[in-house]
């Protein structure tokens, strides 16, 4: 059997812990072993020019491949370096936890998203801002809608600023169609299926904080959008999030790394889970 490593942390894992025991559980029908395995019990070490893992304190052999469901590429880019598979890769984490770098490789490629800053409180300045309100701030490493708000005015900018943790942060404006989005679940180079999310009470659709979802049916062009940048990076399993313009056009938003699948089991009849396992054994 090939060896796995199933890497969170604990706060994921409490919201997720169905959804990474399935892998746990179907792991053995695809000749694997997967052990689940916390941030807060991993050690990375560099010896010499020597690369290793303890766990809970003790060195760990080298496992065949690991699931990275942390967010932290530095956890995914040690497990490559000592030659592991990495599902997502250490890339596709670096770049889809942090909102602007994703906004630059995505919309340079002429994919369309609204209006963005990509800012830095070490230079941020309020007279450069060329938006109009009401605008969007974001963390750029916050997930599930968490670090997202809506701000009306100058004086909203500058305290929302100020209260920031990180230093980095994007602004956009507000979408004209605000409160419905489009996740697209990918796996590979495969468009599984899509969803809609709205919400009637927020410019937030999130699922997690209470929006509504439905199965949804992308059309060509739509699919063209997802397919094109599926062809930017090398994805194992993520969301792709479109917002939605005034005549609902997809407008590029984010990319899922550690994708809910809550919508995806919700209104269709996969396994995804089962489909992963799949795609990890046929890549290891």
């Amino acid at each position: 059997m090939k060896r796995g490593l199933l890497i969170y942390n604990r706060e994921d894992y409490g919201k997720n812990s169905w959804f990474a025991n399935e892998f746990i559980k179907y792991a053995s029908l695809y000749d694997m072993y997967i052990e689940l395995v916390f941030t807060d019990e991993i050690s990375l070490e560099i010896q010499n020019s020597s690369l290793s893992v303890d766990i809970s304190g003790k060195e760990a052999d080298k496992p065949t491949f690991a699931i990275n469901r942390s967010r932290d590429s530095i956890i995914g880019k040690h497990f490559e370096l000592m030659g592991c598979r990495v599902f997502n890769s250490s890339l596709v984490t670096e770049i889809c936890n942090n909102k602007a770098k994703t906004h630059q490789i995505v919309n340079s490629k002429g994919i369309k998203s609204v209006k963005t800053l990509l800012c830095n409180k070490k230079y941020f300045k309020t007279n450069n801002v060329n938006l109009s309100y009401p605008i969007i701030i974001k963390s750029v490493d916050g997930h599930g809608g968490s670090e997202v708000y809506k701000l009306d005015n100058l004086e909203q900018l500058n305290k929302k600023v100020s209260e920031l943790k990180r230093e980095e942060f994007i602004l956009q404006e507000l979408c004209s169609n605000p409160g419905k989005d489009i996740r697209v679940f990918v796996l590979g180079s495969e468009i599984i299926a899509a969803v809609k999310r709205y919400s009637d009470e927020s410019f937030k659709a999130n699922f997690s904080l209470g929006g509504q979802s439905e199965k949804y049916n992308l059309n060509s062009v739509e699919e063209e959008v997802v397919r094109r940048i599926i062809s930017i990076l090398d994805f194992d399993f993520v969301g792709i999030d479109f917002i939605l313009d005034n005549e609902n056009r997809f407008l590029f938003n984010e990319i899922e790394d550690v994708v809910g699948t809550r919508t995806l089991y919700k209104h269709y009849d996969i396994d995804i889970v089962k489909m992963y396992l799949e795609h990890i054994q046929k890549n290891i």
